[in-house]
């Protein structure tokens, strides 16, 4: 069970209905919840100082969001790996992230551009050092930031829910070492954000949903039980793209005024 008073802060009578909600989106978004983790009403009553009636409509409506799921009784967790759902989410999300993404560039200015170096180069500082929870909480900020940026709350409001059935499923991929590959590509996409391509930011975000899906569904195959012969096949996505995915150093991350047309990492892979 995840240590919730540490994560999240007590409420107000006057704000207890939203903020329950809100403080418990964030913590999934955020990676403060991990499949197989569960938590119990009266934890989470306990950990905001509320009473269990604001929580169960605060589950409720993550329920309906398909964030959690009832596990028994009064306890919530994040519901089962199931290969349909992954097929579902990747489809939308490459129909929607790189649109959000384009729409960014198109608003971008130089203020964005460095609050986006600046969150890639926490995110490459988080998976250098293993931290997988605050891996998880860099790369939600990293996309969000940029899709933010798109100036369209209704898009970001579509893809934070889809975002929210996915995080907790996040943590699975760091035995992959998907994350060092995930960095690979969200260097390009600054890359391309910084120079505004918005070809190569489509297909940079389109690599890196992939790329975790494809990890994702070996990992629902392995769990559910699937031929030995899997394994084989997710040692293949483990190398797939390492030889020329260079390892990405946070302290090659320069300020957007020193980039011009270059990557703030240096030349750009082909």
């Amino acid at each position: 069970m995840p240590n919730l008073k540490a994560s999240v802060a007590p409420l107000r009578r006057e704000t207890l209905k939203n903020g329950v909600y809100q403080q418990l989106r964030d913590l999934i978004l955020q990676g403060g919840l991990v499949a197989g983790e569960s938590m119990t009403v009266a934890s989470l009553a306990d950990a905001f100082g509320v009473s269990p009636m604001p929580v169960r409509e605060a589950l409720t409506r993550l329920s309906a969001a398909e964030a959690v799921t009832v596990i028994s009784g009064r306890t919530v967790g994040v519901p089962p790996l199931r290969r349909e759902h992954l097929d579902d989410l990747r489809k939308v999300r490459l129909e929607l992230e790189p649109v959000a993404a384009e729409w960014a560039v198109e608003n971008r200015d130089s203020k964005f551009v460095e609050e986006l170096r600046q969150r890639l180069s926490r995110l490459v500082a988080s998976e250098a050092a293993g931290n997988s929870k605050l891996y998880i909480k860099e790369n939600y900020g990293f996309h969000m930031c940029l899709y933010r940026q798109s100036q369209s709350p209704t898009m970001v409001m579509i893809i934070e829910t889809l975002w929210l059935q996915v995080s907790p499923y996040l943590h699975l991929l760091r035995e992959s070492r998907n994350y060092e590959l995930s960095n690979y590509f969200h260097r390009q996409i600054f890359d391309a954000v910084a120079e505004g391509d918005k070809s190569d930011l489509r297909t940079a975000i389109q690599n890196d949903i992939d790329r975790a899906y494809e990890a994702l569904i070996l990992e629902h195959d392995v769990l559910s039980g699937y031929p030995k012969a899997v394994n084989d096949d997710k040692k293949t996505i483990r190398r797939r793209g390492y030889e020329q995915a260079p390892k990405v150093d946070p302290a090659n991350v320069k300020p957007i005024s020193r980039l011009r047309r270059r990557s703030a990492f240096g030349p750009r892979a082909d």
